[in-house]
């Protein structure tokens, strides 16, 4: 069964690492990619759906701090998990990082560090 693209804007892959904070613990996991209205983020640790995490994207020399809602949790056979995440009250300084962050994709493209390819 296919899932249903629920994201309004672009998705970029972008593997860096994501903190976030869970039962008063930081964990840690890596993007897997991001847009403006979310994020998709491999970790070890189990999230729960509908919870709200405070995460911190170390992009490029930023560190951008995002509140997200836990849309979804995927547990993979080797005991990680992919966990969609919607972004809650996106503030304008974490806008503005992600979307320059979107235009360096947009502009160097694939060869960069740290950065895949926008995904259509």
């Amino acid at each position: 069964m296919a899932i249903r693209e629920r994201r309004k804007g672009p998705r970029f892959n972008i593997h860096h690492p994501v903190f976030y904070f869970r039962n008063y613990q930081r964990r840690e996991g890596r993007s897997l990619d991001v847009s403006l209205d979310g994020i998709k983020i491999e970790t070890d640790a189990e999230v729960l759906p509908n919870e709200t995490l405070d995460i911190t994207l170390a992009i490029g020399e930023s560190l951008v701090k995002v509140k997200g809602t836990v849309v979804y949790v995927e547990q993979l056979p080797q005991g990680s998990y992919h966990v969609g995440i919607a972004f809650k009250d996106l503030s304008p300084v974490a806008q503005k990082a992600l979307t320059e962050c979107f235009s360096d994709i947009m502009a160097h493209g694939s060869e960069r560090p740290g950065i895949l390819k926008k995904i259509e």
